[in-house]
C-alpha cells in the first residue's frame, strides 16, 4: 500500500492510494484484485464508508502487478482511544449497514459463501495443530465439533470477515472507514461481530468486547442468538496464533499488549463461552 500525492496542472494536489497485490501471499491474484475492486465498488453503491474505487489495474499493465487505484482516507488504525465508549459505539455501528447489504437487495454473486461448511473446514485445518495443544484447545474443538448441526444461521449478508480495530481507519476521533475487503464473503453478520469481538478481547479484555457487542445489539435493536458459538469458533485461532498475532499489534504500535496478558484473557473468554454452551444445552 502507498499513498501518492498527484498535483494536477493547475497546480492543485489530492491523495490517491495505490494498492498493489504481492503474488506469494494468498488472495494476490488478476481475480482477486477484480473482485475487491467490484466489492468497493458495491460499497460505494451501498453508502459504506470504505476508499472509493478509482482505477482497476488487474493484470498489472500499469503497476507491474495487480492492482488499484483507491480514494485516500485520511487518519490511521489502531491508535490508543481515550474515549472507549464512543470507539466501540462507532465499531459496532459501522456494521449495521454493511449487514444491510444482502442478497434480497444487491447482486452478491460474486462472492464466495461462508456457511457451516466452510466454518467446518476451516475447524479441519485446525485439527492437527489442536492435537499438541493446551487441554482448552482440544476442549473447544470438541465443543466446535458437537455444535454446528443445532446451530440456525442468520439471514446472510455482506461480510467483511476480518473486521476488527486495525481494517478501521480514524481520524481526530471519528471513524472514517473500513479498509482491505480481500476476505468479503456472503455469511452471518455474527461473524464479523465474533471476529472484532475476538480482537478486543486480545488488546483491551473481556469487558471491552462485552460493550462493543451491547453497542452492536442496541443498534440492532436485538440480541444476537448462540454468540458463544462464534465465540468459541475465533477464540479457538486466537488461542493458537495470538503470539503470532502480536507481532502485527506492536508493529502497528501496540507494544503494551503482551503474551502474559492476553493469555488469561483468551483463557476467561473461552471457559466462559463453554459455560453458556453448556447452559443453552
Amino acid at each position: 500500500m502507498h499513498a501518492l500525492l498527484i498535483e494536477r496542472a493547475d497546480g492543485s494536489r489530492f491523495k490517491v492510494t495505490l494498492r498493489r497485490y504481492i503474488p506469494e501471499y494468498r488472495k494476490s491474484t488478476s481475480e482477486d484484485c477484480r473482485r475487491e475492486f467490484r466489492v468497493l465498488q458495491l460499497l460505494d453503491e451501498a453508502g459504506i464508508a470504505a476508499p472509493r474505487p478509482l482505477l482497476l489495474d488487474a493484470d498489472g499493465a500499469y503497476f507491474g502487478a495487480p492492482a488499484m487505484a483507491l480514494s485516500y482516507l485520511p487518519g490511521r488504525a489502531w491508535s490508543r482511544q481515550t474515549n472507549l465508549g464512543s470507539w466501540t459505539r462507532q465499531l459496532a455501528h459501522a456494521l449495521l449497514p454493511l449487514h444491510a447489504v444482502t442478497p434480497d437487495r444487491y447482486d452478491l454473486t460474486f462472492l464466495p459463501p461462508n456457511g457451516m461448511e466452510q466454518m467446518r473446514e476451516s475447524l479441519e485445518k485446525r485439527r492437527e495443530r489442536v492435537a499438541t495443544e493446551e487441554p482448552l484447545t482440544r476442549e473447544v474443538l470438541t465443543a466446535l465439533d458437537t455444535s454446528p448441526d443445532g446451530l440456525t444461521l442468520l439471514p446472510p449478508c455482506l461480510v467483511h470477515d476480518d473486521y476488527f480495530p486495525g481494517n478501521t481507519v480514524w481520524y481526530r476521533g471519528r471513524l472514517t472507514g473500513i479498509i482491505d475487503w480481500a476476505q468479503a464473503t456472503v455469511g452471518d453478520p455474527r461473524m464479523d461481530v465474533g471476529q472484532c469481538r475476538l480482537d478486543l478481547v486480545v488488546s483491551h479484555g473481556m469487558e471491552v468486547a462485552d460493550v462493543f457487542l451491547a453497542d452492536y445489539e442496541a443498534a440492532m435493536g436485538a440480541r444476537l442468538p448462540r454468540m458463544w458459538f462464534f465465540d468459541l469458533f475465533y477464540g479457538l485461532s486466537a488461542l493458537l496464533y495470538y503470539e503470532i498475532w502480536l507481532q502485527d499489534y506492536h508493529d502497528a504500535g501496540l507494544t503494551d499488549v503482551l503474551a502474559e496478558d492476553v493469555k488469561p484473557r483468551l483463557d476467561a473468554f473461552l471457559r466462559r463461552a463453554l459455560a453458556q454452551r453448556a447452559a443453552s444445552l
